[in-house]
């Protein structure tokens, strides 16, 4: 099943770890109206969408489900980067996955 814009802006909040409450006052708006979203009972505007895909760090393509994947979820630029130094960064990148580090 294709994920709907709703359901890829949950997903998004909760992988920032944002309450409705977090995205509604970075917005500018009500914790209801971002309830709304989520809930497909209306959809943001575009200065709204654009904004969002800020919070998320992400395209606004990737919330409207024109792309599949999230196009800054796994991109971190290597290239000038030693074998060590890219050991340690996947090091560090596991790291940060696991449940507890760095939670407020």
């Amino acid at each position: 099943m294709d994920k709907t814009m709703a359901d890829r802006l949950i997903e998004l909040r909760e992988k920032n770890r944002l309450s409705q409450s977090a995205v509604a006052n970075r917005l500018g708006v009500t914790p209801a109206l971002i309830s709304a979203y989520e809930k497909t009972e209306r959809n943001p505007s575009i200065d709204k969408l654009i904004a969002l895909a800020d919070i998320y760090h992400t395209s606004t393509d990737y919330i409207l489900g024109r792309s599949a994947t999230d196009p800054y979820a796994a991109i971190i630029e290597v290239k000038d980067l030693t074998d060590a130094q890219i050991r340690i960064l996947r090091e560090l990148v596991e790291v940060m996955k696991s449940p507890g580090v760095l939670d407020d």
